[in-house]
């Protein structure tokens, strides 16, 4: 009888996991096809940064964003304290597009509770990021919310905002949290005056 229970409880387990990694492959693949034909854009990002720790100032940054498909971003600011603008350019250079995440990742599935899914990314090269937690949201196949987990002990977390832009789904605020050592921070950002489509050369994403 035992046998019997075990057995059926194994069959059980077995047909209920069968249907994720097929979910799983459909929102990504979902993920993917947002904004198809948006090739480029420019936009002009503000943030407001509050410092908790030292120097324990607030600062106003201001910056032109760039994205170049599948997965170039630059962030550059025009305005701002330098010091404290130098730690965000770094955090949207990671930022990677769904469609490449399987070749830059390795992707695993941590929950699905039907509304939202998270997932563990973690790089198939080693760099300072040992992993990445993306939460999606099931039904826009957008990415909801990232957190970085650095080699540091460091972490950074984002958390989006969309609203439709001339035909397309686009982040419009965000608000984040940077804990480094020596550096902790929370940042609340707005996007807009997107242009889309534009002409954008490839040597603007080089590192300086």
């Amino acid at each position: 009888m035992t046998r019997t229970i075990a057995a059926s409880a194994a069959l059980l387990a077995l047909l209920f996991a069968a249907p994720a990694a097929p979910a799983t492959d459909d929102l990504l693949s979902r993920m993917a096809s947002v904004n198809t034909s948006l090739h480029t854009f420019s936009a002009t990002l503000r943030a407001h940064v509050t410092m908790k720790s030292f120097p324990f100032l607030t600062a106003d940054l201001v910056g032109d964003y760039y994205y170049k498909a599948p997965d170039k971003n630059k962030v550059s600011f025009t305005g701002g304290v330098p010091l404290i603008a130098q730690q965000f350019d770094k955090l949207y250079a990671h930022i990677e597009s769904p469609a490449k995440w399987r070749d830059v990742y390795n992707v695993t599935t941590l929950a699905d509770d039907g509304r939202t899914t998270r997932f563990k990314l973690v790089p198939l090269k080693h760099g300072n990021i040992e992993q990445i937690v993306a939460t999606a949201d099931d039904r826009s196949a957008t990415v909801s919310s990232m957190r970085w987990d650095y080699d540091n002990g460091g972490y950074a977390e984002m958390l989006n905002h969309y609203a439709p832009v001339q035909g397309y789904l686009v982040v419009v605020s965000q608000n984040g949290h940077v804990e480094e050592p020596g550096y902790v921070a929370d940042i609340a950002s707005v996007i807009g005056d997107y242009k889309m489509n534009v002409s954008l050369p490839s040597n603007l994403f080089e590192a300086p």
